[in-house]
């Protein structure tokens, strides 16, 4: 098959329809793709095979200039054929590439730029505590930061623009968006069903290091790692590997546990005293009888199992919490534990979630001892969920009060 000279096969309709439009342009074309890497496997393979064919047709019978937009450098892709049954590297399927421009964070000046920019449209100012908050909760992700300005300043809920915003008017705006889960964060949470994007936050949630001496399956642990820093939702700590920014520590959770807090069935109004404040044993008590009824929502699930536990547990609390309060979580890999730190009703609750081993109890009541101190709390609560299938269901929901470093510490067994 030929089209004015140029030999078209069949397979390559993308570069064919490509061709066709620039054949008939008076003037060579600009191609933009976005969101290219959404193709994926021999979808992507095909693609990028085709606009490597079509280069030397330019600029008469094909674009003049590509750029391809994306989360990730094209020569970084490393893409499984199923036809060929091997990874090809980006970079061999595609290799004409002429520059790469990448959209770093923004810094905490380029954030008051920014906002500078809509005080100078407007005369709404920001307190220097609003624009540090904002910096904070965002790491400088682009998309973050602009969601935030426009839920400040232009939503339903916005602020005036005769008022100053305060550091309390960004954490509103913040807990209405990872509420709200725009296209942006909708587009993430979908995300976490990827294999290996689970494996690596499971990792995280859980405090553990995904170490092992394979140098094959290490190779792959690397490149999921690499996968997620690029898309941005993991960044190397000081703590080690932990999710990008608090918006994105705050929505995972909630988007792993959003369908087991619908399947539970509590009234929240249950745990509230009659004076508004929180009935913490009465939700842990309640916990313990619901965990012994309904285990299988732990030992039956079939993604993030290590953290099966940690997510059945924040569910029903979140689905508590969700009526006056809000949770704060801490968590990184390497860790060792997930913290949790209630606030509710002008109250506070600490919790040390830990997988069971050896050293859990020991480690458990140093760490969450050194947590209490950190919040100013004198009592919080140790919960160490086994590993292993129940075989005694009496040593489940054991209590004991413990004592370490001046803080009074509940440990659970679970």
């Amino acid at each position: 098959m030929a089209l004015l000279g140029y030999e078209v096969k069949f397979g390559n309709e993308f570069s064919t329809f490509l061709t066709q439009w620039c054949l008939e342009l008076p003037k060579p074309l600009v191609v933009l793709m976005d969101e290219v890497d959404a193709l994926i496997g021999d979808g992507l393979i095909s693609v990028l095979r085709q606009l490597r064919s079509g280069y030397t047709q330019r600029p008469r019978a094909f674009p003049q200039a590509l750029c391809l937009i994306g989360l990730r450098d094209i020569r970084d892709y490393r893409i499984y054929s199923d036809a060929s049954q091997r990874y090809i590297i980006g970079g061999s399927a595609f290799n004409i590439k002429e520059k790469s421009i990448r959209l770093n964070d923004f810094t905490l000046e380029q954030v008051k730029e920014l906002y500078a920019q809509h005080t100078q449209a407007t005369a709404q100012k920001f307190t220097h505590h609003a624009l540090q908050r904002i910096f904070e909760l965002t790491r400088g992700q682009p998309w973050l930061v602009n969601a935030l300005g426009r839920e400040l300043c232009f939503e339903e809920q916005a602020i005036s623009w005769k008022q100053t915003v305060q550091k309390a008017d960004v954490e509103r705006a913040a807990e209405i968006l990872i509420a709200r889960c725009d296209v942006h964060l909708d587009q993430l949470a979908d995300k976490l069903t990827e294999p290996r994007v689970a494996r690596i936050i499971e990792s995280i949630l859980i405090g553990e290091d995904e170490n092992t001496s394979q140098e094959e399956i290490q190779s792959h642990l690397n490149e999921d790692k690499q996968y997620l820093i690029d898309l941005g939702l993991v960044r190397s700590g000081e703590r080690g590997l932990e999710i990008a920014n608090p918006i994105y520590r705050e929505i995972i959770p909630r988007e792993l546990t959003a369908y087991r807090q619908d399947m539970l069935g509590i009234n929240p109004q249950w745990y509230i005293k009659p004076d508004g404040k929180l009935d913490i044993e009465k939700i842990l008590a309640a916990y313990i009888k619901f965990y012994k009824q309904h285990s299988e929502l732990v030992t039956k699930r079939r993604t993030y199992t290590e953290a099966a536990h940690h997510l059945l547990f924040m569910a029903w609390l979140q689905r508590i919490v969700n009526s006056g309060g809000r949770i704060s979580r801490e968590y990184a890999a390497g860790l060792g534990r997930l913290d949790l730190c209630i606030e509710f009703a002008d109250e506070r609750f600490a919790f040390e979630l830990k997988l069971s081993r050896k050293e859990a109890l020991t480690e458990g009541k140093d760490q969450l001892a050194d947590y209490l101190h950190r919040l100013s709390l004198e009592h919080g609560w140790l919960v160490i969920f086994s590993r292993k299938a129940v075989s005694d269901w009496d040593a489940i929901g054991k209590r004991e009060w413990v004592e370490k470093g001046g803080k009074k510490i509940e440990v659970i067994w679970l």
